[in-house]
């Protein structure tokens, strides 16, 4: 499948090295929402074409990519808008508000049996658009470079691999978006475990795979989210099965990463049982 899966670059006209993606952004929206039955295509091609338009804009470098889900829940699709620092969500906003293009594709009737709430507004399910701010997890000992470009360090920095060797959500044909709630006692240990689970990912599944780590701000808090970026379905399966095939890597998940004051127990005790969530994401082919 893979072989055919254009990455998400493809659904911008401009050279992958002028674009914002999960590893160079600073300050990134993760959009979701559900279509209505029987207006999903409707939907699908209205948000394809207002992306469109809004990567052909100048907004400070500003992205948007477009994914749906792999399996589950065929009527959400998401997408991420890529920017530096939360400042540059202005201009899109201004954009939104003047740009005769953009008014026209908000306005034209591009979904049959309006019904009054919006000239596309029929094709969502109302009050299903949500959106969770995904800022990369900084502070933590990566070796921070303090001229960065973005709001905060890039997700980039938080691996040694070489730039040019990563997976990214512009390059990558699949991406997995995990979400994992930490235990507010452990959120320090919760989020050092899932960086050294990271690390050895990165430096293991050179090529294959790539994950970057993000807090979410302005929403619940301790709640956190990983992006891994993956080459191929194989590099998921390799990856799900190195606990089996790797000594190092599983005395890293058996590692006792919280202290006995607080209970002890491996990095995975610092979450929420239940609390992590992955959802296998494939750019929409526009």
């Amino acid at each position: 499948m893979t072989d055919i899966m254009r990455p998400a670059s493809h659904q911008v006209d401009r050279p992958e090295s002028e674009l914002l993606h999960s590893g160079n952004a600073g300050f990134i929206i993760s959009r979701y929402a559900h279509f209505k039955p029987g207006h999903e295509q409707e939907g699908l091609n209205f948000v394809g074409e207002v992306l469109k338009h809004m990567n052909k804009a100048d907004l400070n470098g500003m992205t948007f990519f477009f994914f749906q889900k792999a399996f589950g829940d065929q009527a959400q699709h998401h997408w991420f808008i890529n920017m530096k620092s939360p400042a540059d969500y202005a201009a899109s906003l201004e954009m939104v508000d003047h740009d005769e293009t953009t008014k026209i594709l908000l306005n034209d009737d591009v979904v049959a049996d309006d019904r009054g709430f919006g000239s596309w507004g029929n094709a969502v399910v109302q009050g299903s658009i949500t959106e969770q701010i995904l800022v990369p997890q900084h502070g933590l000992d990566y070796g921070e470079d303090d001229h960065h470009e973005a709001w905060v360090p890039e997700a980039w920095r938080q691996t040694s691999v070489p730039p040019e060797e990563q997976l990214n959500s512009a390059n990558a044909p699949l991406m997995v978006h995990r979400v994992a709630q930490a235990r507010y006692p452990m959120r320090k240990e919760a989020r050092y475990y899932a960086f050294a689970w990271q690390n050895y990912v990165n430096e293991n599944l050179r090529g294959k795979v790539t994950s970057y780590l993000y807090e979410e701000t302005f929403g619940a808090m301790d709640r956190l989210h990983m992006l891994i970026h993956l080459s191929s379905f194989e590099a998921w399966e390799e990856l799900r099965n190195l606990p089996d095939r790797d000594p190092q890597f599983r005395k890293l998940v058996e590692r006792q990463m919280i202290s006995p004051e607080k209970g002890g127990g491996t990095g995975a005790d610092a979450f929420v049982p239940g609390g992590v969530t992955d959802t296998l994401l494939v750019p929409r082919q526009l």
